[in-house]
């Protein structure tokens, strides 16, 4: 009797475990979109031959698109790639690739080593639970690659304004706090890049972002205390916070909010600049980047959504 009732608890706990696995994982509709449903989140990845990220990301509870407009690259799309002084064409979006879901449900998307681009890149989407989606990008180097940066872009609908968690300054605020990112006449006109340190201020500026087409002026006023950043829709209550390792992103980069937006304002977006060490041919360098979602994320909660991040990747 006692082994019956072992086998059936054991047997209730599986299929609970496969059913919620079930629930985190991407579907495949066979033309390069892999679509998912949390539960709290309902939405599409997007990995075809014209363009790559989740152009659909949607709270089920409200029925509010997170993302902005379907059209648009949206959330977690690899943009721009860069060695010093140097661009690998206008946009990885639509470089040739491979996608395909992985048996635990995560979608693998793999760029191959071109003539153009002389690295093989790998991105993993995987869902940690209703509300946390992670994502590991792995670059493998063919040739050395000087400053090397994956520049990763998002885009919210405008309902979001954007906060970063700075650090102190040597004539203002003692402890590191979360900046909202308003408009001044100081950066009006200008995207904002928050870096990590007089280092990576360097590479923001080495010319890598004066290449046409849509080439790009910042503006460079505080570093990070952490790459983790804040969107909040207020009105409805939405909180999205983004991170990433200290060691895998050497800046943050947005526009400014602004009430009517003007040209810089209106872009809703948000950047995370990966790596940006000298990677050597022949090695591999991994980042971590994670994405939550939640309605009671305060600061303090943010902050140990943080440390939670960071615990489970030493």
């Amino acid at each position: 009797m006692v082994n019956i009732r072992n086998f059936i608890i054991v047997s209730i706990l599986f299929f609970t475990m496969a059913s919620a696995a079930s629930d985190l994982a991407f579907q495949s509709d066979g033309n390069g979109f892999y679509s998912f449903d949390t539960g709290v989140i309902q939405g599409a990845l997007r990995a075809d031959g014209e363009s790559q990220g989740i152009p659909t990301f949607m709270d089920k509870e409200t029925g509010i698109e997170l993302a902005y407009g379907k059209t648009n690259p949206g959330i977690l799309s690899f943009y721009r790639l860069f060695t010093t002084n140097h661009r690998f064409g206008d946009s990885a979006r639509s470089w040739p690739k491979t996608a395909k879901v992985l048996p635990d449900g995560a979608v693998e998307i793999v760029w191959p080593a071109r003539e153009e681009h002389p690295f093989t890149m790998t991105a993993v989407y995987r869902w940690k639970s209703s509300t946390i989606l992670d994502l590991v990008t792995t670059v493998k180097a063919e040739s050395d690659l000087p400053k090397f940066e994956v520049f990763l872009s998002s885009y919210f609908n405008s309902n979001f304004k954007s906060y970063i968690y700075i650090k102190p300054t040597l004539h203002g605020s003692e402890k590191p706090f979360f900046l909202p990112v308003e408009v001044n006449p100081f950066i009006a006109g200008t995207y904002l890049a928050f870096p990590r340190d007089r280092q990576s201020c360097q590479i923001i500026f080495d010319g890598r972002w004066e290449y046409e087409p849509h080439p790009v002026h910042f503006s460079v006023g505080k570093f990070f205390e952490y790459p983790l950043c804040v969107k909040r829709d207020i009105p409805n209550g939405i909180t999205i916070a983004m991170m990433s390792k200290t060691e895998d992103c050497f800046a943050v980069e947005m526009p400014y909010d602004m009430t009517p937006p003007d040209g810089i304002a209106g872009h809703n977006s948000l950047y995370l600049s990966l790596f940006g060490e000298d990677i050597d041919a022949g090695q591999t360098v991994k980042a971590q980047t994670r994405l939550v979602v939640g309605r009671k994320l305060d600061e303090a909660r943010i902050l140990d959504c943080y440390r939670q991040f960071l615990d489970e990747n030493q």
